[in-house]
């Protein structure tokens, strides 16, 4: 489906329209109501929620190989005017990277955004960014992650590498950088050719909100122009507080706040007639 404005436009108007949340489509086995399997009840939670979403984002695992049941899916959410975020964390190098971006973000591909993980380097998201720029479509590269255990890696200090000042709550220290900041760094260049009419850029991040807010100011003064998904808000633990310093546009990243929050919620209903099941919401930032 061939679009007709640069993806954080197009982001930011659904933003402006509807307000920020993007709705997790994860169709775990066991947690399905009664009488609908994982791509009836996908393509009916999208068409449900999609009205009053920024964005659903489909997690390709609980999809295996049925390639034509996300599609409908996300053509049913898009139907709605909601984006769609394919979440595949998709990370190579060179033809590979080219096929996996050239797959998940072809003109004709039912997904507006496709999360993918820069640890490869510049030269693994180069291939995606191409792709994206090309078909009008955008990018949500794993900055700082929401899973209880990214701290083992994102927030290790950089010896020898970068200084600054500290973010609010830091006392002004000079610090030493961390991984995560790094990474933001080189999303920052990397998106930076490429922002819209509104100045954002097609490259975003996923910062989690579970991230303490001192390193959430640090990582946005950073990433200036890239929207943000915001995932862990609910059952994660992510304190919707720290919302100020991940979309400090606008209360709870509403009107250009720039990104998507995501939260993960018990107890949502799914579907009409079926029983109560856990489900996401996630809110752009």
């Amino acid at each position: 489906m061939a679009v007709d404005a640069p993806f954080a436009d197009r982001l930011s108007a659904r933003v402006d329209a509807v307000g920020p949340l993007c709705a997790g489509l994860d169709p775990h086995p066991g947690r399905l109501p009664a009488g609908l399997d994982a791509p009836a009840w996908a393509e009916a939670t999208a068409a449900l929620v999609a009205d009053g979403v920024a964005a659903v984002k489909p997690q390709l695992a609980f999809f295996g190989d049925d390639w034509a049941a996300v599609e409908r899916a996300a053509r049913a959410a898009r139907a709605r005017g909601a984006l769609v975020v394919a979440d595949a964390k998709r990370g190579d190098i060179g033809s590979t990277a080219a096929a996996y971006a050239a797959r998940l973000l072809a003109p004709e591909a039912p997904f507006d955004a496709l999360t993918v993980n820069p640890y490869l380097g510049a030269d693994s998201l180069a291939p995606f960014v191409e792709q994206a720029a090309r078909a009008g479509k955008g990018l949500f590269v794993l900055v700082r992650t929401s899973n209880a255990g990214a701290a083992d890696l994102q927030e290790l200090a950089l010896a020898g590498g970068p200084r600054g000042a500290g973010a609010p709550g830091e006392g002004g220290a000079d610090v030493d950088e961390v991984v995560c900041e790094a990474v933001a760094r080189l999303v920052a260049a990397v998106g930076r050719p490429h922002r819209g009419a509104v100045g954002r850029s097609l490259v975003g991040a996923v910062v989690g909100l579970t991230t303490p807010a001192a390193r959430l100011a640090r990582l946005r003064a950073r990433l200036p122009d890239a929207p943000w998904l915001v995932p862990g808000w609910g059952a994660q633990g992510g304190d919707p507080a720290h919302l100020r310093a991940a979309l400090p546009h606008a209360p709870l990243g509403g009107p250009r706040a720039g990104g998507l929050a995501r939260a993960r919620r018990g107890g949502a209903r799914g579907p009409p007639g079926g029983p109560r099941r856990r489900a996401r919401r996630d809110r752009p930032g």
